[in-house]
This record gives structure tokens, C-alpha cells and sequence, in this order.
């Protein structure tokens, strides 16, 4: 068929009538009507539903969903009212520009996903997650444009809990949505008013084209006045035309079912805040969706409950921004000491508070330190002025420049370190004023010299040049606390801030603070998603990408690793869960199976974690040791030599690694034994019967039956290592494993030995006909080939660190981190896996996740007051009586 001018304006006609409400059956018989040969028509029809499909075949490939969804989004249109404006707005602003190619094509996959508001009813639910501070507000601002151009009414953001996010939000659409088309908009919130009582809502939504926002919090008495004032338009049919768009930000905030769902008929119960959210899902035609970086709350929520907001129709990944600075560019990717390249390693950005220091602020309930200016606080605020000096002579002009002080969630020693701070802030001007700079000078020596500009294609700035700034910072430092008692919150204007913010959980939640270069940061959380949500040091840092930092104490710096070494993997399964098909419903079961879920147990999250774990198409490895018990260490040689020698006569030459060796065809009971012989690490997601269950499992399913083996070793000797023997008469030339260490030495001298990894990635595919280099081609050869491989590798116990790069910060590697010489008492034995899928119909299907209930009145109560978010929560915004309609 030939596709003409003709048909091109035919289809132009047919998106124009569909997009004015019509569907598609009907717009083809107007123009019928209109002399159209039924060929053509025909022909256009096809091609239509082709776009359609196009537009939702955008990244679909990672996205969790059911298949044969019923495209209807053909995409931007050049009619459109909403987006055309925000697009060229974002073109005109230099910090949008080059994010505006993503932000449009991930924006109308995600609204391609939406319910059609053409249709009678629809009750779509989906969750986008994105990274911590990532642009998740820039992406649903683009889906409520394009949503509201496809024919969605109203608009309900839900906004955290806080008053200062909520209004951060409302000004942010109010911006970008509102005023560049306020003709056409009704803002049923405003900066100073959360949803209050406004006008009936009957004359708004019935046969009004007007389209409707709020931005309201997640608080029941203001999600009850929007729930009775829809329910009152809903009395005469008001919604039965007006499809309802809900954007839930931080979707896993307040949003969940922590009801006791353990107990006999109350599966189903629901929190307060969660039962509005459902009356809101409630009305004819809504879409809700969930924007989350953390959104294992979501879905381990409860996939049974139909009227829920379990994620059941999507689950959409956004990509990773290019300029994007988040957990790996802090902390580096986990790959092994030899395949360790500097530029891709993490930024020096982490300073570490001294744990007796950092103890000085620990603030209970019964106990509270006075205020103070600790030597590590000092270092943090002068290179907060120094670092906002520094930008300002790289802008040469003025921007948004911000500091946060976060040691605690109670309110009252917030308020104390205000004063504190303020007479510092005069100590230091009266010093830099006398010329007394020889310690700022010193600092900035180090600092440039442990995150070079040139490293982030930024200019270098001179002391000398940085100096000239400092007086006017110093000058405009504002210092103020965040909190629910506080008279002054943290509201960013036109006007650029210079802030050194003190807070606890206003500010530790969605909430951006704008131009980030200092952190403070001393609070501990238990909770895994509190946790990572804290790290508001994540987000963009164009232009000043080498002077942030971060003060931390060496365990909460761990922690962070861990936890976000955990996020990459769930995020990594996700992905893997989209390739192989698998819907929403089933995510929840997978990754509650996830084995290293298991080991966040320890941080008492907000649900318990059943006692079972999938290994399937998995990697696992060691890469923590208890290298200086010696029963331990000899133990697991022991096991290993064991297992070696046993198999000795399946050994073949391994052409790829040469000095290694591969034993082929090893029993399952073989690796059982050795499994039950060799002690893990208490952290490793492949101890405590975890991955031995697993194996049996899989083994009765008829899969594992038969292992490969291989011995990872040196080709040639290290002139300061010595060869062992594993049971063989040939020497192994062990290989090197420094362990990597944070903080000052009283506090990782007697800890276990962290190694970050142990393998290279070819180790992988050493027993395959091909060696691909990428995880997912990695995963299918394995499949493939469906034997399992174990990796052993004997670690030489006086393991030294590689040399460090050129140029590096003489005291650290490249994280703030140092590489130490192991100092085992005798060889260790590390493990690696690469494991096939599992067998079909061999893993649970229906699980259950368990809540509070399930854990003992003391661990609640310890939750309960470390993360409380204030001692009195008061919502100091009025309420809204009355909505103006003169546009």
C-alpha cells in the first residue's frame, strides 16, 4: 500500500475527532460522512492503531506489565495544548535543555499506560520508580501535561506529609503547568492553602472543560475535605465524565496498608490514610500513580487487595539520568581490586566523623547534648563557604547554595543548633577578616586534590580565586531550622539562598535542597527505605560536580554502601523480571524471595521476611570474611580441599584462565556437603541455609544435579605470595584480595575484612561455549546451558592493595575508602556462583507479605521513636475556602 498525502491528512482528521472524545469506530463514520472511500479509511485505521502500538512499545522492554495491553496514547500531538508549552518553557532553561529529549520520550510511555479517559470506566493502577532526587517531579509534571492534552479533568498530587514538600510541589506546578496556560487551569490549592473547603465542586467538574490541581498532603483530615467534596459532585454524577489523574509522590510515604494484616479476618484492614486513598480510587474513571525511588514498600504491599494501590497494571523504570550523581558515582561500582579502573571508580567525596566524636550528638528521649561546633561540623560548614565561593566564581553569578545538618528527627536540639551555628558563622568571618586562612587554605589543598576539577571537565578554581567570593557568602549565610516548631522553613524564590538547613525528616523526604554541597549527617535510620531516602546528597550537581561532600560517621557510610549495592540488584531483577514476562502481581513474591531482602531483615524493616530465598539466574558471591577466626578459616579450606580432591579426576584444562581449573560433571550432593561445611559471613545473603535450602529445592525439581567447578587462580606466582595446595598435586598460585576500610583504624582494625568483589566478570562464563561480557547476555548463557557454576577462589592471607592511581588523595582510594593489606591468619576461601534459572513452577507463586504485627512490642516501639518524624506534627496551612475562577 502506498501511504499518501492523502492518507497522512485522513489520519490526521481521524487523531484530531478521537482526541475531542470520540472513538474510533465513530470518528471513521464521520468521515465517512464526509465522501471518505472506505478503502482509505480502512487503511488509516490500521495505521493508527500501529502508532498506538509504537508509542507503547517505548522501553517496554523493562517495563513490568501484563501483555496485550489495549493501546490508545497516540502520542504528542502538534494540537496540544499543555505540552508544546512545557517543552519549549524546559528548551528555554540551560539546567532542563539536554534533559528534555528524555523527559518527552519517558513521559508519553508512561501516559501511554494510563487508563483511556475515553472510556466508560477505568481503574488503572502503576508505579514509577526513578533514583533519589532524579527528576521524578519533572517526569510527572510532563505526564500531567500530556495527560491533560489526552483528555484527563482532574489532577490530584499527593505530596508527602510535609507542609514544606507540599508547597515545594505547588510551586513547582503552579510554575511549569499552571501559569503558562491559566486560562484553562483551576488550582484548587495554593502555596499557603492545602485543600480546605473550597467551592462546590458540581459546576467544576460536570461539563466544564477547565482542568483541575491540587497538591495536597497525606494527612487524613485533609484528604477527607477532597474525598467529601468529590463524593458530594459524585452525588448528581459530576465524575462519570471527568477522568482523574493521581499522582502519589513518594508513593511508598504514608501511602501503605500498615494495618495488622496477620491477624484472623483482618487481611484487609487499613490505616487510616490508606483507606481515603482508596475512596479516592473509588469514582468511575481514575488512574493512580505511584512515584517512588524506594518502592519496596509498594510492592511488597498486598497484591490480593483489588481496590488497593498495589501496583498491579505497571511498573515503569525510569532511566538513569546521564548527569545523574547517585550511590555508585559516591561510592563506585562493587567490581573486583583487578578490574578496578579510577575514572569509573567513586568520587573522594566522604569525610568521616570519628564514631567518639559523632557520640557527642546522639539525642534520645531521656538524653540530649548541649549544641556545639564538633572539629568535624567546623570542616563541613567552612567547605560549605569555600565550595559555595568556588561556584559562584565558576557562574559569575549568584545561584542556590545549601548545607544540611541532619543528627537527629527531635525537634528541639534542631532548634538548639541554630544560635550555635550563627555565632560560629561570626568566629569564622572575624578569622577569614583577620587573615588567618592557613587552615581554610589547607583544606581546599586537600579537598581539590582529592576530587579534581578536571575530573569532572570543570575548571579549577585557585584558592587565590575562591577567596575573592568568600566575604559576600559569609554575608549572606541564612541558618534556620526545618521543623514542625520552627517559625522559618526552607522555601527556595526567584532570589538565590545561601542556607545551612538543620532538620530531621522534613528534610530527608522528597524535599529538594537546591544546590547541595554539604552534609552533615549523623542519623541513623533503621528502616532500609528511610535509609536511603535520607541521602539527599543524590540528585544533579551540574556545574560544581567536584565539590560535594559528605560527613559521616565509617558504620552509616557502610550502611549506605550495602544499601545501595542492594537497590542496584533489585533494580537489576526488575529489569530481568520485564524480559522474562512476569506481570506486576508476581514482582511482590519474587523479590520477597530475594536473598539479599533477607539480610536487610537486620534493619527491621516495616515487614518481616519469610525464611525461604530464590537463587534463580543469580550471582552471588563473598565478599566478607571473618579472616582473623582461625576455625573459621581453616574450616572452610578444609571444606574446600575437601570437595577439590574428591573430584580431582573431572579436572580439564581451563585455555581461559590459564593457572585455574575446571572439574566438571560434580554431584549435587558433593556441593551440599561443602555448602554445610563452609562458614559464610553472618551478612552474606548465601549463608544461613539460604542458598543450601534453595539448592535442594531445585534438586528434587530435577535441576542442579550436576555442577561445574573451577578454581580461580594466578597464572603466574606473586613473588610475596605462597602457592598451596588444595588437594591436588599441582600448586595454585593464590590471587591477591586487599580489604577495603573506612574511617580511622579503632574502627575497621578488628571488624571483619570487606573485599567489595572477588570476581571478574569473564569468571562467569569460564565453563561456556561463549563469553559474553554484559549482565543480561551473561544470564541467557547461563540459562542456556542450565549447569550451575561454582567459583572458588583461594585468597592469599597477606593479600596487599594494588597502587593507587596518580594524583589519588594519598590517604584514600578513590570512595574515601583505603585498600589495607588482608592480614588473614591463613588462606581464605572465596565463593562466587553463576546459577541457571530456576525450573518451572518450582518457586511460590502466592505469598503473603507480613507486617508489624509479626514483630514484638520492643522492636516496634524502637522503630517507632527513632523514626517518628516530629515530637507534634501541626499543619500550619490554612485552609482554602474558596476557589477563584477568573483565571
Amino acid at each position: 500500500m502506498e501511504w499518501t498525502e492523502k492518507h497522512e491528512a485522513c489520519l490526521k482528521q481521524l487523531t484530531m475527532i478521537v482526541a475531542a472524545g470520540s472513538s474510533v469506530h465513530d470518528a471513521k463514520d464521520t468521515l465517512a460522512v464526509m465522501g471518505l472511500d472506505a478503502l482509505l479509511l480502512d487503511q488509516v485505521e490500521n495505521r493508527y492503531f500501529e502508532i498506538l502500538r509504537d508509542v507503547l512499545k517505548t522501553d517496554q522492554e523493562l517495563v513490568l506489565e501484563p501483555t496485550n495491553l489495549a493501546p490508545w496514547y497516540f502520542g504528542p500531538q502538534a494540537q496540544d495544548k499543555f505540552w508544546p508549552k512545557l517543552r519549549d518553557e524546559l528548551l528555554g532553561q540551560a539546567k532542563w535543555k539536554d534533559a528534555v529529549p528524555s523527559l518527552d520520550e519517558t513521559s508519553t510511555a508512561v501516559v501511554a499506560r494510563l487508563g483511556n479517559p475515553a472510556d466508560r470506566l477505568f481503574a488503572k493502577r502503576g508505579l514509577v520508580l526513578g533514583y533519589v532526587q532524579s527528576g521524578k517531579t519533572a517526569n510527572f509534571t510532563a505526564t500531567i501535561a500530556k495527560a491533560a492534552d489526552a483528555g484527563y479533568r482532574l489532577f490530584i498530587v499527593l505530596s508527602g506529609v510535609h507542609n514544606s514538600l507540599r508547597r515545594q510541589t505547588q510551586l513547582r506546578l503552579e510554575q511549569q503547568i499552571v501559569d503558562i496556560n491559566p486560562i484553562n487551569w483551576v488550582g484548587l490549592t495554593t502555596e499557603e492553602a492545602d485543600f480546605g473547603n473550597p467551592v462546590m465542586a458540581l459546576p467544576l467538574v460536570a461539563g466544564s472543560e477547565l482542568k483541575l490541581l491540587a497538591v495536597v498532603k497525606k494527612n487524613v483530615s485533609r484528604l477527607t475535605n477532597l474525598v467529601n467534596w468529590l463524593e458530594t459532585a459524585q452525588e448528581h454524577g459530576a465524575l462519570n465524565n471527568c477522568p482523574i489523574l493521581i499522582i502519589d509522590d513518594e508513593a511508598d510515604q504514608a501511602s501503605i496498608n500498615t494495618a495488622n494484616t496477620t491477624k484472623p479476618g483482618s487481611e484487609l484492614d487499613t490505616s487510616a490514610i490508606h483507606a481515603k486513598l482508596k475512596a479516592l480510587l473509588n469514582f468511575p474513571k481514575v488512574t493512580y500513580l505511584g512515584y517512588t525511588a524506594t518502592p519496596f514498600a509498594n510492592v511488597l504491599a498486598n497484591p490480593k487487595d483489588s481496590d488497593g494501590i498495589y501496583p498491579r497494571d505497571f511498573i515503569y523504570p525510569l532511566p538513569k539520568p546521564k548527569d545523574y550523581f547517585g550511590a555508585e558515582e559516591l561510592f563506585g561500582a562493587p567490581v573486583s581490586e583487578d578490574e578496578e579502573v579510577p575514572t569509573a571508580a567513586g568520587h573522594d567525596m566522604i569525610r568521616f566523623v570519628p564514631e567518639a566524636e559523632a557520640k557527642g550528638y546522639v539525642v534520645t528521649a531521656k538524653k540530649s547534648s548541649p549544641a556545639k561546633i564538633s572539629p568535624a561540623l567546623g570542616d563541613a560548614i567552612r567547605w560549605f563557604i569555600m565550595a559555595t565561593a568556588a561556584r559562584r566564581v565558576r557562574a559569575c553569578e549568584d545561584e542556590h547554595s545549601s548545607m544540611l545538618v541532619h543528627t537527629t528527627m527531635r525537634v528541639q536540639p534542631q532548634l538548639d543548633f541554630v544560635p550555635v551555628i550563627r555565632k560560629h558563622l561570626k568566629v569564622l568571618s572575624q578569622e577569614w577578616s583577620a587573615g588567618a586562612v592557613d587552615v581554610w587554605r589547607q583544606q581546599w589543598e586537600f579537598e581539590t586534590l582529592a576530587e579534581p576539577a578536571e575530573r569532572h571537565e570543570l575548571p579549577a578554581v585557585s584558592f587565590q580565586k575562591m577567596s575573592e567570593a568568600v566575604p559576600s557568602v559569609l554575608e549572606k549565610i541564612e541558618v534556620l531550622a526545618d521543623n514542625s516548631f520552627s517559625d522559618d522553613r526552607l522555601i527556595y524564590t526567584d532570589e538565590p539562598a545561601t542556607v545551612i538547613a538543620v532538620g530531621g525528616n522534613t528534610l530527608s523526604r522528597g524535599l529538594t535542597l537546591e544546590g547541595l554541597v554539604s552534609s552533615f549527617f549523623l542519623r541513623s535510620s533503621t528502616m532500609y527505605d528511610s535509609a536511603l531516602q535520607m541521602g539527599r546528597w543524590f540528585g544533579y550537581r551540574t556545574g560544581y560536580a567536584d565539590l560535594p561532600r559528605v560527613w559521616t560517621t565509617a558504620s552509616l557510610a557502610k550502611d549506605f554502601r550495602f544499601l545501595s549495592e542492594i537497590e542496584s540488584s533489585i533494580r537489576e531483577d526488575i529489569a530481568r523480571y520485564a524480559q522474562d514476562g512476569l506481570t506486576p502481581g508476581e514482582l511482590a513474591v519474587r523479590l520477597l524471595l530475594h536473598p539479599k531482602m533477607q539480610i536487610t531483615s537486620k534493619l527491621k524493616m516495616q515487614y518481616a521476611i519469610p525464611v525461604t530465598a530464590s537463587f534463580s539466574s543469580a550471582r552471588p558471591q563473598t565478599i566478607m570474611f571473618d579472616h582473623k577466626a582461625e576455625s573459621v578459616v581453616e574450616g572452610n579450606w578444609e571444606a574446600a580441599t575437601r570437595l577439590i580432591s574428591d573430584n580431582a579426576g573431572k579436572a580439564t584444562l581451563d585455555t581461559m584462565h590459564p593457572g585455574s581449573l575446571l572439574l566438571k560433571d560434580v554431584t549435587a550432593e558433593n556441593v551440599l556437603t561443602f555448602l554445610s561445611k563452609y562458614s559464610f559471613h553472618s551478612s552474606s545473603e548465601m549463608g544461613g541455609n539460604l542458598l543450601a535450602d534453595y539448592v535442594r529445592r531445585q534438586v528434587e525439581c530435577g535441576k542442579l544435579v550436576s555442577w561445574n567447578v573451577a578454581v580461580i587462580s594466578r597464572e603466574t606466582p606473586h613473588p610475596d605470595y605462597e602457592d598451596v595446595s588444595m588437594g591436588l598435586d599441582q600448586p595454585f598460585h593464590p590471587i591477591g584480595r586487599s580489604r577495603v576500610v573506612v574511617g580511622a583504624r579503632e574502627d575497621w582494625e578488628d571488624g571483619s575484612a570487606y573485599l567489595k568483589a572477588i570476581t571478574s566478570t569473564s569468571d562467569f562464563t569460564m565453563d561456556l561455549d561463549r563469553h559474553p561480557s554484559s549482565t543480561s547476555a551473561i544470564v541467557k548463557a547461563r540459562n542456556e546451558s542450565g549447569t550451575p557454576l561454582l567459583l572458588i577462589y583461594p585468597i592469599a592471607p597477606n593479600s596487599k592493595p594494588a597502587l593507587m592511581s596518580e594524583g589519588a588523595n594519598p590517604e584514600t582510594n578513590a570512595k574515601g575508602e583505603k585498600r589495607v593489606q588482608l592480614d588473614a591468619v591463613g588462606p581464605l576461601v572465596g565463593l562466587a556462583m553463576s546459577l541457571p534459572a530456576a525450573a518451572p513452577s518450582s518457586e511460590p507463586k502466592d505469598m503473603m507479605h507480613v507486617d508489624l504485627g509479626t514483630l514484638d512490642s520492643s522492636t516496634i516501639t524502637a522503630m517507632a521513636d527513632e523514626d517518628a518524624d516530629e515530637d507534634v506534627y501541626v499543619d500550619t496551612e490554612s485552609t482554602l475556602n474558596q476557589v477563584s475562577l477568573d483565571g
